[in-house]
């Protein structure tokens, strides 16, 4: 006959963290406290630390080590790394061997366990050196002459460097992976020129392919996570318009958190680049920056527009071509309302960083560009003079020859 437990009769149940030791009830949150403290500390580092300490002493193994991990693997580790955080957040959450304050307690551990390694991988970037300050540049807008030299200087590299058809910079052409390579590489040689490093930053020579339309609907074309630092690609761009991309998140792997520094850097290690394809997209991006600044000098002068449009008729057919695919990538996926609420969030992320400007920081890009490259002018020793520099000048005479 079967036997029934009598109602009274209880089954024991598990321990949830009742019997739990007061040190063990007070380990998270003295963990937490730290946690704080650390970001805490961090966020009011020196400069000169920052510069020393993380540039010059974190940085450089660290770089090493992600971009190692990044090239070893098939899949986007920013993705692998943000879904096993999560899977540990709901495993802690849902752990029933703690109570729910000690639950709480470590899920609180692990969300800010994100603030220190933000600014050691990443945030610490935001209040380093200014890149003009680096290269012993002045902060104020450039006047129209050098404006104008830097044009003509970059007309005469965006000749040299075209490719002979349109075909390889059209909307939905391929990629070429030895173009990121070599873009990694010249960024890297750029950034040790500026910090005088003696060996240059390992950068990864891949990038991640996002679903078409994912980044550019919000009106950005790439990005990179902080802590893996991985550059991240819109998957609608067209080549020229990647390639360039490409360059600016590959700078931010490189440490360069400030979207203008970023941008002008990014550029000018694109144009001292061998890589003929390298080379032509940052000198169409070049140009676009470098009309900006004289269309603000020259407002509505009919001669100096009349003189900016000649000078634009000199580029080869292959730079509209690879302008118009840019456009036609925008108007494909972009989307006004995704648009306005991407550019708050982020607008509100650069002010909380220190960035007074906001997005609209992108916009010294030219300025510093400009003042860069006018800089060349002044250098007595060529064997000093940055990469950028020998390479614009050499564009000279191989305007008008075949460059591949």
């Amino acid at each position: 006959m079967p036997v029934t437990p009598h109602p009274a009769v209880r089954e024991p149940r598990p321990d949830r963290g009742r019997g739990a030791t007061p040190r063990a009830r007070r380990l998270p949150w003295v963990t937490l406290g730290v946690l704080v403290a650390a970001w805490a500390a961090l966020r009011v580092m020196p400069t000169g630390w920052i510069d020393g300490r993380w540039a010059g002493g974190l940085l450089p193994p660290l770089s090493a080590a992600t971009a190692a991990w990044i090239d070893a693997s098939p899949v986007s580790l920013t993705l692998v790394g943000a879904i096993a955080w999560l899977v540990v957040v709901v495993a802690v959450a849902g752990r029933r061997t703690l109570d729910r304050t000690s639950r709480l307690a470590w899920v609180l551990v692990l969300v800010a366990a994100l603030g220190p390694a933000f600014e050691l991988a990443w945030g610490l970037g935001y209040r380093r050196t200014p890149l003009e300050a680096r290269l012993g540049l002045g902060a104020e807008a450039p006047t129209a002459e050098p404006t104008w030299a830097v044009l003509d200087g970059l007309l005469r590299l965006a000749v040299a460097s075209a490719p002979p058809s349109s075909e390889a910079v059209a909307l939905d052409a391929a990629w070429r992976d030895d173009t990121f390579a070599a873009a990694a590489a010249c960024v890297a040689a750029a950034d040790a020129f500026v910090l005088e490093r003696a060996d240059p930053l390992r950068l990864p020579g891949r990038v991640r392919t996002l679903p078409a339309g994912l980044l550019l609907s919000g009106g950005f074309a790439g990005f990179q996570a902080p802590w893996w630092r991985e550059p991240h690609l819109d998957g609608g761009l067209p080549p020229v318009a990647a390639t360039s991309t490409a360059l600016h998140e590959l700078a931010h792997a490189a440490g360069w958190a400030r979207e203008a520094e970023t941008d002008a850097l990014a550029t000018l290690a694109g144009l001292a680049c061998a890589d003929p394809d390298v080379r032509f997209a940052a000198a169409l991006h070049a140009l676009l920056l470098v009309r900006a600044e004289l269309g603000r000098v020259a407002h509505d002068d009919p001669a100096w527009r009349a003189r900016l449009d000649a000078a634009w008729a000199t580029l080869p057919a292959v730079a509209g071509d690879a302008w118009v695919a840019s456009r036609a990538a925008i108007a494909r996926h972009r989307s006004a309302t995704v648009e306005r609420a991407a550019s708050a969030v982020y607008d509100g992320y650069l002010r909380a960083q220190g960035v007074e400007a906001g997005i609209a920081d992108y916009g010294r890009a030219g300025v510093l560009l400009v003042n860069a490259l006018a800089a060349c002018d002044g250098v007595t020793a060529p064997q000093a003079a940055p990469p950028w520099c020998a390479q614009a000048s050499s564009a000279t005479s191989a305007a008008g020859g075949a460059s591949r």
